[in-house]
C-alpha cells in the first residue's frame, strides 16, 4: 500500500453520511470485504473502486483521493521567515513568522506602524486570505487600496503584486492557499463581495 494515501478517511465520510460498512458497500455496488479492506488500508484500491465509494458518500473521486493524500490533522510551529531582507520582494520579513503545510503557508505578522510588508518572493500561484486581528492595515493590491480594521478579512489572487503597511501597531494573519482548492476559486468568482 502506498503510504502517501490513507483511505481511513472513508470511515469518517461513511459515518458522516450515517452509513454502516454494509450500507456503503451496497450503495457502491461493492462487496463488504472490499470496502472494509480499502477503509482499513489493507489493499490498494482501483480507481473504479474509489469512484464507486466516492459516489456512495456524495463526493467526487478527486476529492476523495485528495482527502486521502493528507493527514486530517497537521500541527506546525511557525518559524521566522528566512530570505534576503535586502530583496525588494522580501520587505518586512523580520516581522513575519510562517508555518508551511505542503504548498499552503500561514503567516503571522506583528505589524509595526509605518512598516510595509511585501513578501512576493515567497509566493507561488495561490490565493491569499488576510484576517486583521488588531490595528489597522493599508493593503495595496495591484492598483487598488483597502483599509483593513480589526476582524476585517479579504481574499484575493496572491500573484497580484501587493503590500501591507501598518497604519497602527497590531497583528494580522495571511494564508497562501494553492489555487487547486476549488472552493476558493468559486469564492473569488462570486460577484457582489
Amino acid at each position: 500500500m502506498n503510504s502517501d494515501y490513507d483511505f481511513g478517511i472513508i470511515k469518517a465520510l461513511r459515518k458522516r453520511a450515517g452509513l454502516t460498512l454494509q450500507q456503503l458497500a451496497s450503495l457502491a455496488s461493492l462487496t463488504y470485504p472490499t470496502v472494509e479492506m480499502v477503509e482499513t488500508n489493507k489493499t490498494t484500491p482501483s480507481l473504479k473502486t474509489l469512484d464507486a465509494i466516492a459516489g456512495a458518500v456524495g463526493i467526487s473521486t478527486s476529492n476523495l483521493i485528495s482527502l486521502a493524500e493528507r493527514r486530517l490533522v497537521q500541527r506546525r510551529k511557525a518559524v521566522p521567515v528566512s530570505g534576503d531582507p535586502t530583496s525588494k520582494g522580501l520587505e518586512g520579513i523580520e516581522l513575519c513568522r510562517v508555518a508551511f503545510y505542503d504548498k499552503a503557508k500561514m503567516f503571522h505578522v506583528r505589524a509595526v506602524k509605518g512598516q510595509p510588508v511585501h513578501v512576493m518572493d515567497l509566493h507561488e500561484d495561490c490565493h491569499e486570505f488576510c484576517y486583521v486581528l488588531s490595528g489597522v492595515v493599508d493593503l495595496k493590491v495591484a492598483d487598488a487600496a483597502y483599509l483593513l480594521e480589526p476582524h476585517d478579512t479579504i481574499l484575493f489572487d496572491g500573484m497580484l503584486d501587493h503590500t501591507y503597511t501598518a497604519i497602527d501597531d497590531g497583528e494580522y494573519l495571511t494564508v497562501h492557499i494553492p489555487k487547486n482548492v476549488r472552493l476558493l476559486e468559486t469564492l473569488l468568482q462570486e460577484r457582489g463581495q
